[in-house]
């Protein structure tokens, strides 16, 4: 037993080294400890009951835990020689490193996402093994690699998995029903609830706000560090102030509040709000920072007040624009323009691209954010948000311009050589009054270079018109670009935003004239998976758009190889005068009718089973 117990400590000081190798040590975010001195009392709670021969306290040889995602914690497991690594059936949880660490993460995944390590040997002859498992779960999930990991690769299994996104995202979506209702009580306007998130959400990117904002002790006080942390997040960069004003501008509403102002009760109140602001919507955008959730979350927020165009415009869900940005093939390299730019959907998702792709070049990441994304909106209000949502996001804010994109692209952007993609969904013309989408679409297009890609977002109505003032656009569009594709988007797309326009997305290739013979592909891209949802509206509960063999994948890569496929991709030679949409041109087969009909029931009442806990 000596010699065991020697040996033992053997591994566990080979699993230091290990950690000193790959960087743990020098990481300040990261805690280390060491048997049972683990100072969280929900850990131990966890572990009380987690003994191997379940006669006491569950002791991991090791807990890794984080400043930075206290949510996330790390179990380790020494064993003396690799024949005590795994065993056949993982149920011998004294004897094997891998048996018993999963052991612990079946009772501390009940509270906590658990990244589970087993090490086994000596230095020269060891195996280790690693595991996570998301909280609530008892799904394991392997990870393929024979070697200890650096952290950052280990957190990126969790945060970035679909299954964690899906759970986090779902819970901030519920969040948004309880915010709402808390800012209604706290008598906050409806126009303004949107602008006060994103403006607390600036604030407390700084760093000495974050810190000190529950140290104030008069709502005056509070009130103006708020300001103030927005301020030196807007002014942090002279390159960037260039809408600094116009911003500030836009959350002048919060100094004079009547609710935040209150000299006896303001103070509880504001803090109360930045408070659970900072814990349930700054956390989650911290984690997933290339995802436009903002804007989803604005939706959702905005479907609550009763007040659904009380941004003004229709904001592209989350999952379209990420699509969009796939179309585009938007790499490291790409610059892009959205000139309805709205809260950045579009552009955040473009970021996103880039930055995956330039991966850890820190002088490309810097590029991207100060050259490669150009955003113009007309109203100072999404301006505001607009402009915090792209710092937020890693702040791609150095080319957002506030004004009209019928002067800006002319005297800006117009023959600079500057934009390779423009991706859009211009405002939608409902009075006759309104400016035509097809003029936001040509002003996009005369910013984008000679062979560069657009892509819109339009009323169905806008392509298949055949007579007026959209015909004479189509015309217009041959003669000067190329139409590569149409696709029919999901008819109630826009459900969570009370908008019940049906939808086209149009891709171009810019200043090339469409050749007579070329053939344009159209894809019927109505069924994206997603169904209603009481709880969180139009959602994929059934999971059918991300990962592998999702929809997501199918329809990009139909998209890509122009694929004919029965009842959803066709390639049509077009002219003006005809219809642009793939319900023109795709055969119906009648025998298919129930059957989808049939699945739309299943999706839905599966969608009811689970908002309703059954």
């Amino acid at each position: 037993m000596v010699y065991k117990r020697k040996s033992e400590t053997e591994t566990e000081w080979l699993f230091k080294d290990l950690l000193q190798e790959k960087g743990y040590f020098d990481n300040e975010e990261i805690i280390v400890e060491f048997k049972d001195a683990t100072a969280n009392e929900k850990v131990k709670k966890l572990l009380s009951n987690a003994s191997k021969k379940g006669t006491k306290n569950g002791v991991p040889d090791f807990i890794l835990r984080s400043y930075r995602y206290p949510d996330i914690i790390f179990l380790v497991e020494c064993k003396s020689d690799t024949k005590y690594h795994e065993s056949k059936t993982r149920d011998n949880y004294s004897t094997y490193a891998v048996d018993g660490v999963l052991l612990y993460s079946s009772f501390v995944s009940k509270e906590f996402d658990v990244l589970s390590i087993a090490l086994s040997g000596a230095e020269d002859n060891y195996e280790v093994s690693a595991f996570w498992q998301l909280k609530g779960t008892d799904e394991v999930q392997e990870v393929r690699s024979d070697n200890l990991l650096p952290y950052e690769n280990y957190l990126r299994l969790i945060l970035e998995s679909d299954e964690a996104f899906h759970r986090d995202y779902s819970k901030l979506l519920s969040y948004a029903k309880l915010l709402n209702a808390d800012l209604h009580k706290k008598k906050i306007k409806e126009s303004y609830r949107a602008l006060l998130i994103s403006g607390i959400l600036v604030a407390l990117q700084n760093d000495a706000f974050r810190i000190s904002y529950t140290t104030h002790k008069t709502a005056t006080a509070l009130i103006t560090a708020l300001l103030g942390g927005i301020s030196t997040q807007l002014r942090e960069d002279p390159k960037k102030d260039k809408n600094t004003d116009v911003v500030l501008g836009a959350f002048d509403f919060i100094k004079t509040n009547k609710t935040f102002s209150d000299s006896k009760k303001g103070l509880l109140a504001l803090t109360e709000v930045i408070n659970s602001i900072k814990e349930n919507v700054y956390t989650f955008l911290d984690k997933y920072k290339f995802i436009d959730t903002l804007s989803q979350f604005y939706i959702e927020f905005l479907r609550y007040a009763n007040t659904d165009k009380g941004l003004g415009i229709v904001l592209t869900p989350m999952h379209i624009a990420q699509l969009f940005a796939k179309m585009a093939n938007i790499r490291k390299d790409t610059s892009v323009l959205d000139n309805a730019a709205g809260t950045g959907g579009f552009l955040v998702a473009s970021m996103g691209e880039m930055m995956n792709d330039a991966g850890d070049d820190e002088t490309k990441l810097n590029a991207i954010r100060e050259n490669q994304i150009y955003g113009i909106e007309y109203e100072a209000s999404n301006v505001a948000l607009l402009v915090s949502n792209m710092i937020i996001h890693s702040d791609g804010r150095s080319n957002i311009i506030w004004g009209d994109t019928f002067d800006i692209v002319p005297t800006k952007l117009k023959g600079k050589n500057l934009i390779d993609v423009g991706i859009l969904n211009p405002p939608f013309k409902m009075d006759k009054d309104d400016i035509f989408e097809f003029e936001f679409i040509f002003s996009n297009l005369d910013a984008v270079k000679e062979k560069g890609t657009v892509i819109a977002l339009v009323p169905a109505s806008v392509v298949t018109d055949t007579t007026g003032a959209n015909y004479e656009y189509k015309k217009r569009l041959l003669k000067n670009h190329t139409l590569e594709a149409v696709v029919s988007l999901p008819e109630e797309l826009f459900a969570n935003s009370d908008t019940a326009v049906v939808t086209v997305g149009i891709v171009i290739t810019a200043h090339v004239p469409h050749p007579k013979n070329k053939e344009t592909w159209f894809g019927y891209w109505r069924n994206d998976g997603f169904v209603k949802t009481k709880k969180y509206g139009r959602a994929d509960v059934n999971k059918q758009w991300s990962g592998e063999n999702g929809l997501m994948e199918y329809w990009l890569s139909a998209f890509i190889n122009r694929k004919e496929i029965t009842q959803f991709s066709v390639n049509r030679k077009v002219t003006p005068e005809d219809e642009w949409i793939a319900e023109a041109y795709l055969e119906t087969d009648y025998s298919l009718l129930d059957m989808k009909a049939f699945e739309k029931t299943v999706r839905e009442y599966q969608a009811f089973k689970m908002e309703n806990g059954l």
